[in-house]
């Protein structure tokens, strides 16, 4: 029997939704924190807007199998398409949806089949920031043609990953150079001849939130367009404040410090879920930037992670080409835009003719 598909208002999430959500978010096909319950639920209530539906997919017997948040489009290169994309928002860096282990050939054929009705008016699915290893490739790919439509990727690009390649000593010695290490030691004693300068798990407090939402606005990120600090809006902090406390209470948020005489100096707001973790906000007091404060505490971030046996990888969801983070974690996820349309000839030709263009544009873009 066919999955099915279904959009519901996040005012009708229920206590007997959450159970199932948390189950599914437990046991996932690919890993990611930003769709569990505790994070997505207060993005919906502070950022979403009215077009933001959950989009739920159950299978033939009516269990849970696959989750998104889900918004309608309109526009793609110029020409007048509509379409139903994972919703995304600027504090989350991982567009996955939640699909249950076992369950993605099923969960996925539901969501062709559904987008084949054109929900909507629309003429293709979209999914948005998709870690897209080889195994996604071919599956997708598979399950597309099997129903005779293309998967057109597009933007596509690599981040920073760190895995567990080697322990600690000899990670460092591979991504730093003997003088890098030096000079690095050097900043570490000079930063400690100020007081105290000690790495800490700050525990999940307004306090803790306050002090980051003051540092971050105060970097480079709170003056940057492209900075997306946290203290943009009144709603963008209250989500920051109920994310973090709700993650740390079912242990899934951690706050790594670097403090001097007990005052954070770096910050370090981490997401876990199962065994990835992802590195969700850092900010680091600019006072200090001459002792490489971010530096350092990723390194300690790698150190613990390295000796973590119960973590396999760190996904940096940084963007490209981070100055910082990829030396220090040399390993790539590859991140994915899909654009897959109706069965209709009609909607692929008009998908193919929009990707086109846009590969066009893109190189003048630049």
């Amino acid at each position: 029997m066919t999955g099915a598909v279904s959009l519901i208002h996040p005012s009708q999430i229920d206590d007997a939704l959450r159970s199932e959500w948390r189950a599914l978010a437990d046991d996932p096909h690919t890993p990611n924190p930003y769709f569990a319950p505790w994070f997505l639920e207060p993005a919906l209530r502070r950022l979403a807007d009215e077009t933001v539906k959950l989009c739920l997919v159950r299978d033939g017997a009516g269990r849970l199998i696959g989750l998104a948040p889900m918004a309608p489009g309109a526009g793609y290169a110029k020409l007048p398409l509509r379409y139903m994309g994972v919703w995304r928002h600027d504090h989350c860096f991982n567009g996955a949806p939640l699909i249950r282990a076992g369950a993605f050939a099923a969960a996925v054929s539901a969501l062709l089949d559904w987008i084949d009705e054109q929900p909507g008016g629309a003429r293709f699915l979209r999914f948005l920031d998709l870690p897209f290893d080889d195994a996604d490739a071919a599956a997708f790919d598979d399950l597309c043609a099997a129903r005779e439509r293309p998967c057109r990727r597009q933007r596509t690009h690599q981040r920073a990953l760190l895995t567990r390649a080697h322990d600690y000593e000899t990670h460092i010695a591979s991504v730093y150079s003997g003088k890098k290490r030096k000079e690095l030691r050097r900043q570490a004693k000079r930063f400690a001849d100020l007081g105290k300068a000690e790495f800490a798990d700050l525990p999940i407090t307004d306090a803790t939130i306050d002090a980051f939402v003051t540092m971050e606005k105060a970097g480079w990120k709170g003056a940057h367009a492209d900075g997306f600090p946290v203290a943009r809006s009144t709603d963008e902090q209250a989500f920051f404040r109920e994310a973090m406390k709700g993650g740390a209470q079912v242990g899934a948020v951690s706050c790594l410090a670097l403090t001097l005489d007990a005052a954070p100096a770096a910050m370090l707001f981490s997401l876990r879920s199962g065994a990835m973790l992802s590195a969700f906000k850092i900010a680091y007091d600019e006072t200090y930037s001459a002792y490489s404060p971010g530096v350092r505490l990723l390194k300690e971030a790698t150190r613990r992670m390295l000796e973590d046996g119960a973590v396999a990888e760190f996904d940096s969801c940084a963007r490209a080409g981070h100055p910082v983070v990829d030396t220090l974690w040399p390993a790539r996820r590859r991140i994915a835009q899909l654009n897959i349309p109706s069965a209709r000839a009609s909607d692929k030709a008009l998908l193919g003719l929009a990707a086109g263009i846009e590969n066009a544009i893109r190189p003048v873009r630049k």
